[in-house]
């Protein structure tokens, strides 16, 4: 009954569908440059569009109102592109309408009060404007990030609770080595694949064995190295149940930060990333110390550990 409600769940894990990266650090250079590309053919073919239509109504209005024109495309840059488009689009929008619509034309002189007043209140429009379609964009990427994390713990939880031994008798029972292997593998493997999603860094997992040493049991690519210095530095965050590793004042000279997985009452293991946990940040660290957790209190089910 054991070995079937542990073959239950391993089955259970490999169904689960892979989740998007939290962080993507691997985006292709090309599609970036071809972003970047239309980024700045929108911006100059507003700006095109937007200088033909004031031809059009110099006839209509005084071209000293034409300057306002131009804060369409501030507006459409700052939505779609940003700070950096907006700006750079109210201040050519300023050099087109100061040359061709401001006299004397064709040179960037300004003689009437009133064509210096409108640019005054032009530029000052298109700065509040770029500000607060600014601080719309961060709350919107703010609340996208905060319901990213949700649904990856989400997700986290399910996966790792649904380890938990089925059969009520496995808990506190010493397992039969093979399926011992296969659930510390298991949860290893599920450990990195969620610390991917977070840092998506090399990183390996490593548990206490029977007579308390410290054994690897995942790693996130076969051939990640595992040095004497990584060995020491993992066993003294096993010994002391605290950090160490890069970053930190303990082991400060290995390339990985280590993480101790640990209850209330024992260290079962330790979880090593290939970062500075100086460059983590706050919502990182949670959700690695989430993993941490979720990893610890499922291998606590399950006996042997």
């Amino acid at each position: 009954m054991k070995n079937r409600s542990g073959r239950i769940i391993m089955q259970r894990i490999d169904q689960r569908h892979n989740s998007e990266f939290f962080f993507d650090r691997d985006e292709d250079i090309r599609k970036k440059r071809l972003e970047h590309f239309r980024q700045f053919f929108f911006f100059l073919a507003m700006l095109a569009i937007t200088t033909v239509l004031n031809i059009f109504l110099a006839q209509i209005i005084h071209p000293s109102s034409l300057v306002f024109v131009y804060l369409v495309p501030t507006i459409a840059s700052a939505i779609y592109l940003g700070n950096w488009a907006a700006v750079s689009s109210f201040t050519c929008g300023f050099f087109i309408f100061n040359f061709f619509y401001v006299e004397p034309y064709y040179s960037l002189h300004i003689s009437k009060p009133e064509d210096i007043y409108n640019v005054t209140v032009y530029f000052t429009i298109a700065a509040l404007i770029t500000y607060l379609i600014n601080l719309i964009r961060r709350q919107n990427t703010f609340l996208k990030d905060r319901l990213d994390r949700v649904s990856l713990i989400e997700d986290m939880s399910r996966d790792f609770l649904s380890m938990i031994p089925m059969d009520k008798s496995s808990l506190n029972q010493k397992l039969p080595g093979s399926l011992r292997t296969k659930v510390l593998s298991q949860l290893g493997n599920l450990a990195l694949k969620y610390a991917k999603m977070v840092l998506n860094v090399p990183a390996f997992v490593c548990f206490r064995e029977e007579d308390g040493s410290l054994k690897v049991w995942a790693k996130s690519s076969v051939d990640l190295a595992i040095t004497e210095k990584e060995k020491d530095a993992a066993a003294w965050t096993f010994k002391n149940g605290e950090v160490a590793g890069k970053g930190t004042h303990t082991h400060p000279d290995t390339p990985f930060y280590f993480l101790p997985l640990k209850s209330i009452y024992e260290i079962i293991g330790v979880l090593g990333i290939l970062c500075d946990s100086k460059d983590l940040f706050p919502e990182q660290r949670r959700l690695l110390e989430t993993i941490s957790n979720l990893t610890t209190m499922i291998a606590a089910k399950w006996t042997g550990v």
